[in-house]
């Protein structure tokens, strides 16, 4: 169990490492006179708790705490850790009401045998996915100055055996959300997310290969198709300049999903919380430059 936490921790530290030094790389930014959009460099003393399934439609839930220095970066075409629901995104195209991005999305990894329906089989590691991201900006409101969009999404999936990875699939996502700016220190989000997977990302949940099967586990095929639908709601609120806390709940809905007869397929219905803090300690002199307006 130790050495599957320090994989845990130490593979996305690896990955936001080599993230981060490739950013420096390619994002030369200007300062901007007319707004300060914060510094270009960030450094925040972090921790991130989740309790949840330990994976989609598992009726068995874990708890996931990471405490973490994190860099809070701002570059032009890439951004780290300003969201706590995004916290890596790279920016390719942005006019108006229309923007493309990279997003990612880490998920963290199960022992197996502490899972009763997986006892004996695979761990599942460390997910990570990456893909693009193409966000339509429905209209703003005056009211709570909310903003609707529709994102869809094409994510590649590769899990992290320490640094060794293997293929997982795509994921699919048409995401409808709100985004409520409520004053000037606390944000709301409210997201509806339905998602459908390839096989090769049903596999890598779902399969019962022959050699695992067991009693009341038979062996079971993946495939391909629906996964399921999240509801998600998140607030931030900004306390001081230096710290910012996050809550959130996420109810996923896997009903009518592709692989609900598998054995490994064991509740319907998945809610999780989590909770996040950062407290910023050092900043650098150089700014970010300020992002487009949009015209609303």
């Amino acid at each position: 169990m130790l050495l599957a936490m320090v994989r845990m921790l130490t593979t996305p530290a690896l990955l936001l490492l080599a993230l981060a030094t490739t950013a420096v790389a390619q994002d030369q930014v200007a300062a901007s006179e007319e707004e300060d959009p914060g510094a270009l460099w960030e450094w925040r003393i972090a921790a991130f708790a989740r309790y949840g399934p330990s994976y989609p439609a598992s009726e068995e839930s874990q708890v996931n705490v990471v405490p973490l220095p994190i860099p809070i970066y701002r570059g032009r075409f890439l951004r780290l850790f300003e969201d706590s629901e995004n916290p890596i995104r790279g920016k390719v195209f942005e006019r108006d009401r229309i923007k493309l991005d990279l997003d990612f999305d880490l998920t963290f990894g199960s022992d197996s045998d502490d899972i009763d329906a997986r006892t004996g089989m695979p761990d599942l590691d460390f997910l990570v996915q990456a893909g693009p991201e193409l966000d339509l900006q429905f209209t703003r409101q005056d009211f709570l100055k909310g903003r609707w969009h529709l994102a869809l999404q094409t994510r590649a999936a590769a899990s992290f055996d320490g640094l060794d990875p293997s293929w997982r699939g795509l994921t699919f996502s048409s995401e409808f959300r709100y985004i409520a700016r409520v004053s000037n220190r606390d944000e709301f989000k409210f997201r509806i997310t339905p998602s459908w997977a390839t096989t090769q990302y049903m596999k890598y949940y779902y399969q019962v290969d022959p050699e695992f099967s067991a009693p009341g586990r038979p062996a079971f095929s993946a495939k391909g198709g629906y996964l399921g639908t999240d509801f998600t709601w998140n607030w931030n609120r900004q306390f001081t300049e230096k710290l910012s806390v996050w809550f959130g709940a996420r109810l996923g809905v896997h009903s009518g999903a592709r692989n609900r007869n598998s054995p490994l397929f064991t509740e319907d219905v998945n809610p999780s919380v989590y909770g996040a803090f950062m407290y910023k300690f050092w900043e650098s002199k150089r700014r970010a430059q300020r992002p487009p307006e949009r015209n609303d």
